[in-house]
């Protein structure tokens, strides 16, 4: 039995769908997918209660999750290919072959199930073990090979299993890989693949229905393309915790009540808008009373994205598998950020974002093309944004081990996720990693701010 670290290795395999009941395939890259290119590897773990032994887990769990796997992945073939960049240096496309496969790694850990799947600060360090480490991308006298997705099942005995994935972005949003991982449990868990025809969520392949009249894949290209490719191994922080944060449906709703009558009247104000207004105002304010240099007049960005699959014209099947995302910015100065009434400011900045990116149906590529040159003008260090969405409903992931206990993804520092509550669907968790001194100022702002605002 081999080892790594603190866990042990029991078995390593290649999982690919069933033999020939996939022919060779290729997806281009479409203009969504090329501004992922050099984005870190996601990182995703699902914990879940596991209290049978270590035999059950090896005779009956991995045999299961094998199978499970390759009957999925007959329906997401593109996850065991890889994304190829041609000699001539055109546009890079995913292609699949007839065996190529998905790295499967079933390890034993020796740590604390129920410490790194609680909500309280928890080293960043001790994830590592459970974040598979993509296979290296590849080239013998030939183009370059990048796998797409790994996947480690690490079992904590007659504690919990957590189910970790890395996924390469460029392969497809949220959407895309939440659709995979679904039906894998679905399948996992009903023990076979009929249960895909009675849900109808098969993936729908043709790019064809991406248009592009004004060339922006080759805009994307020309700057994307200009940029080495690197390993894009997310390096969890060594000197960071982590820790999520609840909002209860009332707490958001009484964010919503301090909002409304500060805007422009019949403007709309999402829970979306107030949570992230919330959380960022709370990130600037800990960031300047951590120590770090907040800078009085510096601009200060949030991101987000949108879904855009319903908003384009004509819109883009559900099922799209791939990238279908457009970014929004709020920009407005650090100074009125930190201000007693920054959460405000921040409402109203995000408000206006949405309403210019996302509520205009139909036109949520307007000016595009000007976005690589807005990126290349953003100080990134003062960007923060959200990933995630509530719709993805984490906490219904049932591998047939119930519903998970803990979800969590990997975020970057100036990152925060945003999901549905375990407990209540109504209610947000609200996942971030920074260093530890500005996390204890999050909490403490953050805690006292819902407070003042129940006083209100």
């Amino acid at each position: 039995m081999a080892s790594s670290g603190m866990v042990h290795v029991l078995e390593h395999c290649r999982i690919a769908p069933p033999p020939g009941s996939v022919d060779g395939k290729s997806l281009p890259l479409t203009f969504f997918d090329l501004p992922w290119l050099h984005f870190p590897l996601m990182k995703l773990f699902f914990f879940y209660e596991f209290s049978h032994p270590k035999t059950y887990f090896v005779e009956t769990i991995i045999p299961r999750l094998k199978h499970s796997l390759s009957l999925t992945l007959k329906h997401f073939f593109p996850l065991s290919g890889n994304l190829i960049f041609p000699l001539d240096c055109s546009i890079p496309e995913i292609r699949y072959k007839d065996g190529d496969s998905v790295s499967l790694t079933f390890v034993e850990g020796s740590f604390d199930f129920y410490h790194l799947s609680g909500n309280h600060q928890r080293n960043e360090i001790d994830f590592h073990p459970l974040a598979v480490q993509m296979s290296p991308a590849s080239t013998t006298f030939g183009p370059l090979i990048v796998p797409l997705l790994a996947i480690q099942v690490t079992l904590f005995p007659n504690s919990g299993i957590c189910i970790g994935f890395t996924f390469h972005h460029i392969a497809g949003d949220a959407n895309t890989f939440f659709r995979f991982a679904r039906t894998w449990a679905s399948i996992n868990k009903l023990g076979g693949d009929a249960t895909l025809a009675e849900s109808l969520i098969l993936p729908f392949y043709d790019r064809t229905v991406v248009k592009d009249p004004i060339g922006l894949r080759s805009t994307f290209w020309n700057y994307f393309g200009k940029v080495k490719f690197e390993e894009c191994q997310s390096q969890l922080s060594t000197n960071s915790v982590r820790a999520t944060f609840l909002l209860r449906r009332a707490e958001v709703q009484r964010l919503k009540k301090w909002v409304i009558p500060q805007i422009p009247k019949q403007s709309h104000v999402s829970a979306f808008t107030v949570i992230c207004a919330y959380v960022w105002s709370c990130m600037i304010k800990a960031r300047s009373r951590s120590g770090e240099d907040v800078g009085e007049n510096e601009l200060e960005h949030f991101a987000f994205t949108a879904d855009c699959r319903t908003l384009l014209d004509p819109p883009i099947p559900a099922a799209y598998f791939g990238n279908c995302l457009m970014g929004g910015l709020a920009t407005t100065k650090s100074t009125r950020l930190i201000q007693e009434d920054g959460f405000i400011v921040a409402a109203n900045s995000i408000r206006e974002a949405i309403q210019e990116r996302v509520r205009n149906k139909g036109e949520v590529l307007k000016g595009v093309q000007k976005w690589v040159s807005d990126l290349k003008s953003l100080n990134r260090m003062r960007m923060a944004a959200v990933v995630g969405s509530p719709r993805f409903e984490v906490y219904n992931m049932d591998f047939g081990l119930g519903r998970p206990k803990k979800y969590e993804a990997i975020s970057r520092d100036r990152y925060f996720t945003l999901d549905g509550c375990k407990d209540n669907k109504e209610d947000f968790e609200i996942g971030l990693c920074f260093p530890k001194a500005k996390m204890d100022a999050f909490a403490e702002i953050f805690t006292n701010g819902l407070e003042a605002y129940s006083c209100l």
